[in-house]
């Protein structure tokens, strides 16, 4: 990640910061997305992740997951188990008006399977294809099923997973039967008017004279039962309970040849299931059964047992009536299956990986048929062996090594998805779920601790299920624990809730998570995983409205979510946040939110009539409306490579939502319009700031001294996005035509799994005059990794823009060159020639950056205005043996400055470093741009002499004796982090400050500059509460020596975020990533060198002690120290406020686990120790 620096500056005493980059927020999981890696097509490539290189974390986490596919989870969420309902033959299709209804509406979350909504919402239930029946509702399993799959897709890149059920055998397809119980001791009664507190179905009987010729015979048997024409001519039947209900949920199975619709009566005998007739031991051995001996149409006595519910009916009649098909099977009271076994997409996962693993599952995952030959995950087991299951998911993990390729030992963790309780023991013996009738029938009971515990029961199968969920913790994996359906709604079984909160707390997850609709339950399997990952980043820095406090200035963070709600997508947004105007620290004042706004702008026909989005023809060489009509061929090919849905795309792309797959469309669902910001900086572009003295830009500035302040960004949604500053609305967008290529993939329904980045650089602003002596503030800025161009927009007057094509003629140029690479330079605006020129003359610098195909570093000059080419130079082979062309190559970020600090004044050399640690220095002082010269300033060199990268722009200020040592000074630090085999990159990094001495034409090395020595203080050492940094304050001998290094203290520690140089100190935050490939988390310094050296201070800048004071108190064996740890995590550039109340420099730095850490330094006295720099 490039983390470029605006330099501060001084302006008659005071110090000012130019407003700058922005904050961007990870808010879940540090491996929630694939890490797809662009592959590497010669050595000299880097091979950069198309995710941010923070969650590329080879470490994989083992989760196993346990269904439990009892017969109940044929029920909908409800309890109706209505699987196959509508397939009935025809000499049964009459019942489709009552029992086997053949459609039903579509809930809220859920997808059908096979065959989606009509006009009306509703869908089949079941689904015939080849001749075999499709469950096609929202069966319990069946949303399960879809909630593991969603899981799986977003998250099989970077967790390993394993599937397993209940061990069942002897399965056999069955035919089922919806049964009805008679009210109390009363028959059933038939009717056309209900009545208000009792209960009715669809008499399955309406009318069976003219039923389906099985119906009809059935019924006719049950009339002559009940006398007369009632039960053909009444619509209605009243009833006590039904087998729908959610306590029960079951239906009848049956691979005999019972009647289409039956009635039993006369019993049952016994009476009751309980005691006195039948004792718990007779539950527990499955003795429990209940007949009547009498039945129409007669098939002789009828009996029947306990379901995994407990419940038997014992009404004085039940109805039967036809439904669809099921299974029925054994269970194996001690283990479970495991269908799927452990499987990993591989430590650097690609395409072709993570499609495989996946599909080693989807064959289970697919909804249940009526075919016993099919694989699916089919709910056939009649009870619930819970502790059977999860004491296999012990045996199998213990025994697990790793998975992923690496090695590395992977934390293990169970998540158990189920319905219900447990209702079989280790042993075998049956157990009536607590809550249940039968459970209160049989005196079996549970209490529990205040902190949701088990205390005590007599339900041993609850017993082995917690021991077995003890056992797996003891062995270190957690349990996670989802309730899905009615039967476990804590709202109607607070028995169930209570069982299923043990069993989580004994798993070490403290709560369970009830899922009682399709979103819940993956809203709940979100929120595992992302416990399960357990990390929040931010990748970048605050920006402010001002750095000077009071009760206005404003905070503003932009952020992503790699799986944001409801459909884990990668998201982004940007918040104003007010600042504490004492203090400078962010309170929790949200004054807007961007991606709030941009919802609003682009819902119903907003995206269209509202929104303004421009892109770049490079054909014609102008900016257009990012309209279908407006796109040149390549471009409208680009956006439909395989089909004809470019239109349509374009429209997605503006915020179109009908065009998703939720509101019938075929494209990618997404949470929220605005896409992720990653590593574009946020830009604040209030009114004109620059020190021009020309009086075309005195009367420019006061022109626009009212402007409406905006802010600028760029996001992988495609677009850079003017933000109104004030309110959070999107004024305008503009999409690269660099991006073009890659836009179709945003459609895509699986990009969640395949992020790829867009504008992911940063944006820069500045003031230039153009050919006709008009002065304008442009925007310039490039890609990262989302691509190889420069543009250019003017945004002088944000009030002008009202349509389009205002946004579109605002679009200046936009650069490309066959020798760019990924545009992680960011660009930089400075005046050139001579101050006396009519009109001034500017020019826009920027390197290369990275993965070019001539693999060099190459600074490029191009005018503002037009974007032309002024300038290229290819510094590698302007300096014989300064590059190795079998390494990477290629310029970082640039530094403009003038050599005697002037401001307003022409610049006259630009520096920036490369990847091979070469700082450059090029004389542009010359008005005629062929007479600019190169030089290879300094090369930065470990202690081996191996080249350190260096990535970030330099800052520029004067010698510190100056003006008795004429020229320029510049500090920077070397490290990388931009390939995935950056992370576990140990090699040395260092600071260094260079002396550009005036007529010195030789390269520096490290031999030339003094050293001084960082030490790293542990705690135990210290003792303070951090480990900190002191470092030597060894004299320099300006006569002998050409600058400063220090060595960091921690191998593979480096500064790869931008620095910051105020008051004569050098701010750095030092990141460490995992120093091995089993290594977890990032690890973060701040570092306050004294600029002069390299040294320490004779006073304090840090409150080591935490006093809020900068005193002797605050030294470590006699001096002070000049660093600290900020946590474990990575820490972004520092962005500095103040003074505050107590006159304390504030420093904010957020870092990668969210927290916001405001660090106070002593307000000295500035010295002059810069110019302005442009912007």
């Amino acid at each position: 990640m490039d983390r470029l620096i605006d330099t501060l500056h001084y302006r008659k005493g005071n110090y000012k910061i130019i407003n700058r980059v922005s904050e961007a927020l990870l808010t879940l999981l540090l491996c929630a997305v694939a890490s797809f890696f662009n592959a590497a097509h010669a050595a000299s490539t880097l091979n950069i992740p198309n995710i941010p290189i923070i969650m590329a974390s080879p470490i994989h986490p083992q989760v196993f997951i346990a269904i439990g596919n009892s017969e109940s989870m044929d029920g909908n969420l409800s309890g109706a188990i209505m699987t196959g309902s509508g397939s009935l033959a025809s000499s049964l299709s009459s019942l489709s008006s009552s029992s086997s209804p053949l459609k039903y509406l579509v809930p809220t979350g859920f997808t059908p399977p096979i065959q989606g909504a009509d006009g009306t919402g509703q869908a089949p239930y079941t689904v015939s294809q080849s001749g075999v029946l499709i469950d096609n509702s929202p069966s319990r399993l069946n949303v399960a099923k879809q909630g593991v799959q969603a899981i799986l897709e977003n998250y099989i890149p970077t967790t390993d997973f394993a599937l397993a059920t209940y061990s069942t055998s002897s399965v056999q397809s069955y035919n089922t039967w919806v049964y009805y119980m008679s009210q109390g001791d009363n028959n059933f009664s038939f009717t056309n008017t209900q009545v208000a507190g009792s209960r009715y179905v669809i008499n399955p009987c309406y009318n069976y004279g003219s039923a389906s010729s099985t119906v009809s015979s059935n019924c006719s048997s049950i009339a002559g039962f009940y006398g007369g024409t009632v039960v053909s001519s009444s619509q209605y039947m009243k009833i006590g309970a039904s087998s729908d209900d959610p306590e029960i949920s079951d239906v009848l199975y049956s691979s005999g040849s019972l009647a289409g619709v039956f009635l039993t009566y006369t019993g049952p005998t016994p009476a009751t299931p309980f005691p006195p007739n039948f004792s718990l031991s007779n539950y527990n051995s499955g003795s429990v059964l209940l007949s009547y001996s009498k039945s129409l149409p007669n098939i002789g006595s009828f009996a029947t047992g306990p379901t995994n519910a407990g419940f038997v009916p014992y009404s004085k009649q039940v109805i039967y009536a036809r439904r669809g098909f099921g299974y029925y099977g054994n269970q194996s009271a001690s283990t479970g299956t495991v269908l799927v076994q452990m499987t990993s997409a591989g430590t650097v996962p690609t395409t072709t990986t993570v499609t495989n693993a996946l599909n080693a599952f989807l064959p289970y995952l697919k909804p249940e048929t009526n075919s016993t030959s099919t694989t699916e995950i089919k709910a056939s087991a009649l009870q619930s062996p819970i502790a059977g299951l999860l004491s296999k998911a012990n045996s199998y993990l213990s025994a697990l090594g790793t998975t992923s390729g690496n090695g590395c030992p992977q934390q293990k963790f169970v998540i158990l998805i189920s319905d219900g309780l447990p209702t079989m023991d280790l042993s075998g013996k049956l157990w009536p779920p607590l809550g249940s009738a039968a459970a209160t029938g049989y005196g079996v009971t549970a209490t529990f601790n205040a902190n949701g515990s088990l205390n005590t029961t007599n339900n041993q199968a609850l017993t082995d299920a917690i021991n077995t969920i003890k056992t797996l913790k003891s062995n270190g994996i957690l349990t996670y624990v989802i309730g899905l359906g009615a039967g476990v709604n804590p709202a109607i079984n607070p028995s169930a809730a209570s069982t299923l909160t043990a069993m989580a707390v004994a798993g070490g997850t403290e709560n369970y998570y009830p899922a009682t609709d399709p979103n819940t339950l993956v809203d709940s399997l979100n929120t595992i995983m992302v416990a399960i990952q357990n990390g929040t980043f931010t990748t970048s820095a605050a920006a402010v409205s001002s750095t000077h406090l009071n009760g206005e200035t404003v905070e503003y963070q932009a952020n992503f979510v790699s799986s944001d709600l409801p459909y884990l997508d990668w998201t982004g947004n940007l918040v104003a946040i007010q600042l504490d105007p004492d203090t400078g620290a962010p309170t929790t004042t949200i004054n807007w939110s961007a991606q709030t706004q941009l919802d609003n702008l682009v819902a119903g026909t907003g995206w269209s009539s509202s929104r303004f989005v421009a892109t770049w023809d490079p054909v014609a060489l102008s900016g257009i409306p990012f309209r279908w009509a407006s796109l040149n061929t390549t471009q409208k090919a680009q956006l439909q490579p395989s089909d004809l849905l470019g239109q349509n795309r374009l429209e997605y792309l503006r915020g179109n939502t009908a065009l998703e797959k939720r509101n019938g469309g075929t494209f990618r669902n997404r949470s929220h319009i605005l896409g992720d910001i990653v590593d574009s900086q946020v830009i604040y572009v209030g009114a004109p700031e620059a020190p021009y003295l020309d009086p075309g830009y005195v009367t420019f500035a006061k022109a626009k001294l009212n402007r409406q302040p905006m802010l600028y960004v760029g996001a992988n949604d495609g677009m850079v996005h003017a933000i109104n500053a004030t309110n959070g609305e999107e004024l305008f967008s503009f999409i690269p035509n660099s991006v073009f290529d890659n836009l179709h993939k945003l459609t895509a329904p699986l990009y969640n799994q395949s992020h790829q980045f867009y504008v992911n650089g940063s944006p820069q602003n500045g003031d230039v005059q153009f050919s006709d002596s008009t002065w304008h503030t442009i925007l310039v800025g490039g890609e990262n990794a989302g691509g190889n161009s420069i543009y250019a927009l003017d945004i002088t007057d944000p009030s002008a823009i009202t349509s389009e094509d205002d946004v579109a003629n605002s679009v200046l140029w936009e650069f490309t060159d066959t020798d760019m690479g990924l545009s992680y330079s960011r660009p930089q605006i400075g005046q050139i020639g001579t101050s006396t020129s009519t009109p001034l003359t500017f020019a826009v610098f920027f390197g290369n950056g990275y993965n070019s195909t001539i693999n060099s570093s190459i600074l490029y000059a191009v005018n503002p205005q037009t974007g032309a080419l002024i300038k290229k130079i290819d510094l590698c082979a302007a300096v014989s043996g300064a590059c190795d062309s079998t390494l990477p190559q290629g310029l970082s970020s640039v530094a403009l400055a003038h050599k005697d600090g002037l401001q307003g004044q022409p610049i006259t050399v630009v520096y920036a470093g490369d990847l091979q640690g070469n700082l450059w220095a090029v004389n542009v002082s010359d008005a005629d741009p062929a007479n600019w010269t190169v030089r290879l300033l300094f090369q930065a060199r470990d202690s081996s002499g191996i080249a350190q990268p260096i990535t970030t722009a330099p800052i520029v200020t004067l010698n510190p004796n100056y003006p008795r040592k004429q020229g320029l000074f510049i500090l920077f630090g070397t490290g990388q982090l931009i390939a995935s085999s950056d992370l576990l990159n140990t090699q040395t990094q260092t600071v260094y400050g260079v002396w550009d001495k005036p007529l010195t034409t030789v390269t520096y090395a490290r031999t030339d500059l003094q050293q001084q020595t960082l030490s790293l203080i542990a705690p135990g050492t210290s003792g303070l509460s951090a480990s900190i940094l002191t470092v030597t304050a060894n004299t320099i001998n300006w006569n002998n020596k050409l600058g400063w290094f220090a060595d960091l203290a921690v191998p593979g520690q480096r500064i790869i975020t931008n620095p910051e140089l105020i008051n004569g100190t050098f701010i750095a935050t030092l990141n460490t990533p995992p120093l091995t490939a089993c290594g977890v988390g990032f690890s973060s310094m701040l570092l306050e060198l004294n600029y002069l050296t390299g040294g320490s201070f004779l006073r304090a800048q840090i409150d080591i002690n935490g006093d809020g004071g900068f005193t002797a108190q605050d030294q470590y064996n006699g001096s002070y120290p000049v660093g600290i740890t900020l946590s474990d995590s990575y820490a972004n550039s520092p962005t500095v406020l103040g003074p505050n109340k107590d006159n304390h420099i504030v420093i904010l730095i957020t870092q990668s686990n969210g927290v916001q850490t405001s660090i106070i330094n002593p307000n000295n006295t500035p010295r002059k120790i810069g110019w302005w720099q442009l912007q």
